[in-house]
């Protein structure tokens, strides 16, 4: 786009209209768009540019009105990539990933079409073809941290042949390894260790550079929680939606890292009748009580006292004792708000819930598209085995635990903790958490 313009305008108008994308004076760009390309041979050029605005203004609608004018010969590779991203935020995502296959067409070597391609298959549950991308983009930048790290998600959701990259002879070791008997919850500090450290090992010997961020390891179903979407609306509309009213959680809290480990080799064998999502965390908001935390989500408060029943029976086997297990109703982030959605009976929905938030709540996902973006994705079951992904989120609760002295992971993993990997700004973060626990 910056080239195009260049090419179209002379320096002193490329510049004001830069400046005016810049400083997200959109309208007032449009407007000098439509002053300065007047000439009617100029029409795609002037449709390229007002599309590339109402893009930057998160108009997707508008933005897509104009990219839909433009002539066929007229999209080059980076104008095809607008266009698939407009698409992509409207929910069309086997749409978008037609024009990044486009847009490739005609630059082989435009990594970010790849990278929208990869995450537009991915959304939709087509792996294979996300991991065949991946691959091409590792070959021409084999540095790719993003990339990699989408690879690392597929391999939670999906069983590959593929063997072709060094990601996937890691995973496949890590996962090769015996770990427990199906009936048998017990895990031995020893036995962690030996778990732990032959992980390291596989993933030491291939010299791969991997900087993988997360910090929850999740066991999913097929459900949609939309938790994104609801606390969204919370934050910008200052109301609870009314789904989260039917959600219920057990929340397990632990007392150290160690632990929070020994759960998590639970969660993936735990026997749940309606095989519940569920995660085990590292705690990094901000004055939230607990460091490490076990959730597991039910859509009904029934559901939620059996499963905190079996919870009590299981966890002295393994053995954990926690600090607290107690029912939670939804997130925490409403409790301050509004005191009385942390009842746990039907009562809190009537009492709080306002008929005028359903139109707030509608507005919102025509606004966002919400409809039109859950429409197409794929909500997988996670494998629920131990693998390459787990065991990079498990070494960043490590790196947690170091910084907040909890030097309980000396005694299941026996490897250097480098908090150099971590930002100043994440150190200072968790760091804080010792003076608020």
């Amino acid at each position: 786009m910056i080239k195009n313009i260049k090419d179209n305008f002379n320096k002193e108008l490329q510049v004001k209209l830069l400046n005016l994308i810049k400083n997200r004076n959109f309208e007032e760009a449009s407007n000098f768009v439509d002053l300065n390309l007047t000439d009617i041979t100029r029409i795609d050029y002037k449709n390229k540019l007002k599309a590339f605005i109402f893009l930057k203004k998160q108009e997707w609608l508008t933005s897509l009105n104009f990219y839909q004018k433009i002539s066929e010969d007229s999209l080059d590779f980076e104008t095809l990539n607008n266009y698939g991203i407009v698409l992509f935020k409207l929910g069309h995502f086997l749409k978008a990933a037609e024009k990044f296959e486009k847009s490739l067409s005609k630059n082989k070597n435009y990594i970010p079409s790849y990278e929208n391609l990869v995450i537009s298959h991915k959304l939709i549950g087509n792996y294979d073809i996300s991991i065949k991308y991946i691959l091409e983009v590792l070959k021409i930048d084999p540095s790719n941290i993003r990339l990699k790290n989408h690879l690392i998600d597929i391999l939670n959701f999906h069983e590959t042949k593929e063997n072709e990259n060094e990601i996937f002879k890691i995973n496949n070791e890590i996962k090769s390894q015996k770990i427990l008997s199906k009936n048998n919850i017990e895990l031995e500090n020893k036995t962690l260790k030996e778990i732990l450290e032959r992980s390291e090992q596989i993933l030491s010997g291939k010299k791969v550079d991997l900087n993988y961020p997360q910090t929850q390891i999740y066991r999913r179903n097929e459900l949609n929680l939309n938790c994104d979407r609801h606390l969204d609306i919370f934050k910008k509309h200052q109301i609870i939606p009314k789904y989260c009213f039917s959600c219920f959680k057990v929340q397990i809290t632990i007392k150290n890292v160690k632990d929070l480990v020994k759960l998590y080799f639970y969660f993936n064998k735990a026997n749940f009748k309606k095989n519940n999502i569920r995660k085990c965390v590292v705690e990094l908001r901000k004055k939230i009580k607990g460091n490490y935390k076990g959730y597991i989500f039910s859509q009904s408060l029934r559901d939620a006292e059996q499963i905190m029943k079996l919870t009590i029976q299981d966890l002295p086997k393994i053995p954990i004792i926690p600090e607290k297990i107690e029912i939670k109703h939804g997130c925490t982030e409403y409790y301050e708000k509004y005191k009385n959605y942390k009842n746990l009976d039907e009562s809190s929905f009537h009492n709080i819930y306002k008929e005028k938030w359903e139109d707030i709540e509608k507005q919102y996902d025509e606004l966002n598209f919400i409809k039109e973006n859950n429409e197409q994705k794929i909500f997988n079951k996670t494998l629920n085995q131990f693998n390459l992904t787990d065991f990079l989120i498990i070494k960043n609760w490590f790196l947690y635990a170091k910084l907040i002295n909890d030097n309980t992971y000396k005694e299941i993993y026996n490897f250097d903790i480098n908090t150099n990997l971590l930002s100043e700004i994440e150190k200072e973060q968790i760091s804080s958490r010792i003076k608020n626990n």
